[in-house]
């Protein structure tokens, strides 16, 4: 059954209704939150039975349950049948992470599909963002990155190819969106860089990944963090806003990158270790691949500025992952 929130009762038809998957993720929960916020949307989030929806209940208008464990084509139906949406977002993942690239792409495609296919029963105008990475975007040719897809059958640099799991997921899950939109489906897809600072429901993956660089020792059974590398960060909210831009102002077939700071593994670690007040000697970053990550039309189509800066921000983020309990640095 739907949880309803007290909403006010005024009609306007400038107001807009999002239907959001993944709404209690990290992602999710900054999105639902960011949304609210604006004039111009209502939230309607579609969780799965056994999500704890407490921390995004101030921000939905309507919190709808799927009908089984995993969402469906029906769910994503009936909702925006129901909700008259204009605009699903799919910020979905499957967690805990499968042993393997195939398995996770299983579990995380069932999301994907069902806001495509969920979206194409109803209407080809409903406009479907979908989500990837700035890592999928990365050859083993480096150079300057933009939200521009790579060509079939470029290699991943030897750096990523320990995180092949993740890249290799969303490459798969980007061509499923290709396919939907080559089709005549109306979708388009942001490529969050790395994600830091703090979201109303958890904390994300590079709050556990830049302590384990910072140690260098196994925690908790895994195993310390890879390489050193360039990659750009985003701040939550300055990703929010970039969804937000891209449900306002997204084309059909768009790409879209939100990379609004390039440093470096070992740079972020090192602002981080400051910040948390522990000793760190960071290793000597030498960025030979020449990787820069170039989201300028990103932000001149969706007129967008980021407000962010790690430097600003790094000592809040620290704050929040004590919070949280996932602190381990000594």
């Amino acid at each position: 059954m739907p949880e309803n929130q007290e909403f006010s009762s005024e009609k306007s038809s400038s107001i807009k209704n999002i239907l959001i998957l993944g709404a209690t993720g990290y992602i999710g929960g900054a999105l639902c939150r960011k949304f609210s916020q604006t004039p111009d949307f209502a939230v309607f989030a579609l969780v799965r039975p056994s999500s704890d929806v407490e921390a995004i209940k101030p921000f939905c208008k309507e919190i709808i349950r799927s009908q089984e464990v995993n969402f469906s084509t029906n769910d994503v139906t009936q909702a925006i049948r129901k909700h008259n949406i204009t605009t699903v977002i799919n910020v979905a993942w499957h967690m805990p992470p499968e042993p393997t690239k195939e398995a996770q792409f299983a579990k995380d495609s069932m999301a994907l599909e069902a806001a495509l296919q969920g979206a194409k029963a109803v209407s080809p105008d409903i406009h479907v963002i979908t989500t990837s990475g700035n890592f999928s975007l990365v050859t083993a040719d480096g150079g300057r990155i933009t939200e521009t897809p790579p060509p079939k059958g470029y290699t991943l640099p030897e750096y990523l190819v320990c995180i092949d799991l993740l890249v290799g997921v969303n490459v798969l899950k980007d061509r499923l969106v290709e396919e939907y939109i080559s089709n005549g489906g109306n979708a388009s897809i942001l490529y969050p860089s790395s994600v830091y600072g703090s979201a109303p429901t958890r904390g994300s993956f590079w709050d556990f990944a830049i302590q384990q660089f910072i140690t260098g020792k196994p925690h908790q059974g895994y195993q310390p963090f890879p390489p050193d590398f360039m990659t750009a960060w985003v701040h939550v909210d300055d990703l929010a806003d970039c969804y937000i831009a891209a449900a306002r102002k997204g084309t059909k077939g768009g790409h879209y990158l939100a990379a609004p700071e390039n440093l470096s593994i070992s740079q972020m670690s090192t602002l981080f270790a400051q910040a948390a007040g522990v000793e760190f000697v960071a290793p000597v970053f030498e960025n030979k691949d020449k990787v820069i990550f170039d989201d300028s039309y990103t932000r001149e189509v969706l007129q967008l500025q980021w407000k962010y800066k790690v430097a600003d921000e790094v000592k809040d983020w620290v704050e929040r992952i004590k919070e949280l309990g996932t602190y381990f640095l000594e």
